[in-house]
């Protein structure tokens, strides 16, 4: 379907308020604010599990997965470290996806709840899994958090699929319910002009939105006297995309249907946060929904209440004496001497993190 066809047949289109509210709150879900207090929510579900692993009375359970979850809560923390530097790939879907990665453990454990509620698998309570109810509260904070901000930040594995954030009926259910100032600031208007069409790869992590505007011309780039002037007819709604990805189709709903449409993408805002050392200011008023907050504040941890997680990988020297746990085998574990070299692992460089229990 052309662009034409899909303006002339009801696109849903957010107002010029809602507009506002959009942009507000994909730069709330994709700030460092909203990732490190996520991995405060990861803290308290890995000192759960050592719970779990502390008190099991046979294998199975969290207490085996307790390596895996430190594992995924190291690449947590690497997420969050790397983004208060400004680096925006930890939300990508490749070698640099540390959230993706944090995200296996989590997501496999929610399953898991799925299937016990659906009695497919050992249901589990105190009498057989002692730490079993703050292991459990624990990892229902964490998903719903991470749930709150994940699907409209982090990119997929699958980079045929749309853009993630659609305007429709979800969006004027749910604007109501969140937090906004009460001055919202203005949407940008950009100073130049950056165009993506679907396809062509994103040169700039942040905001964009989909426009009515033409395509370059085949094998031509825009040459100054090229390029097209607005305004721009908005045909769709605003995502965060990821520099060096493909720019997404993008995905639209009218009253009874939706569609999948190539676009040209209109950068907004360029994501620079924290490339100077400093957390915006912004971020001081932002309110997330999920978990309920008087919930969240008997589950989070402080990071200074936390033992920092210490891991290397195979061919550096062990930082400390212990026991050290492979990433993604639940099976391996070794014990070295601190300045001991870690190994391989199954012939291949592995992440290692010193077990804390």
């Amino acid at each position: 379907m052309s662009i034409n066809q899909a303006t002339q047949v009801g696109v849903m289109l957010p107002t010029e308020h809602e507009r506002k509210q959009i942009f507000f709150w994909l730069k709330q879900i994709s700030s460092y604010t909203a990732w490190n207090r996520i991995f405060g929510l990861y803290q308290a579900w890995a000192q759960a599990t050592e719970e779990c692993a502390r008190q099991a009375t046979e294998p199975g359970g969290p207490a085996a997965d307790y390596g895996l979850i430190l594992n995924g809560l190291a690449h947590c923390e690497e997420a969050v470290l790397r983004l208060k530097k400004g680096d925006k790939r930890i939300f990508k879907f490749d070698a640099n996806g540390e959230l993706a990665m944090a995200d296996r453990l989590p997501t496999y454990w929610e399953k898991m709840l799925f299937r016990m509620e659906d009695g497919e698998t050992l249901q589990r309570d105190e009498g057989n899994t002692p730490g079993w109810t703050q292991f459990h509260q624990a990892l229902v904070k964490l998903c719903a958090a991470w749930g709150e901000c994940a699907p409209d930040i982090l990119e997929s594995q699958w980079l045929n699929e749309p853009a993630h954030t659609i305007y429709g009926d979800w969006f004027r259910e749910n604007l109501p319910k969140m937090h906004f100032p009460s001055a919202l600031p203005d949407v940008p208007t950009p100073r130049d002009e950056v165009l993506i069409p679907t396809g062509k790869t994103i040169p700039y992590s942040g905001i964009w939105e989909p426009v009515d505007a033409p395509k370059p011309p085949l094998f031509s780039l825009f040459r100054n006297n090229e390029k097209p002037t607005g305004p721009f007819p908005i045909i769709g709604c605003m995502n965060y995309l990821h520099g060096g990805s493909p720019a997404p189709i993008a995905k639209q709903e009218t009253a009874d249907d939706s569609l999948r449409v190539s676009v040209t993408w209109r950068l907004l805002w360029r994501d620079t946060r924290y490339e100077d050392g400093t957390v915006p200011a912004e971020e001081a008023g932002y309110v997330f929904l999920k978990p309920d907050p008087a919930e969240e504040e008997t589950l989070s941890v402080a990071s200074d209440a936390f033992d920092p997680l210490i891991w290397a990988e195979s061919g550096q020297p062990a930082p400390q004496t212990g026991r050290w746990l492979a990433e993604h085998d639940l099976q391996a574990s070794i014990t070295l001497q601190a300045g001991e070299i870690l190994p391989m692992h199954q012939g291949r460089k592995s992440r290692w993190t010193l077990a804390r229990a």
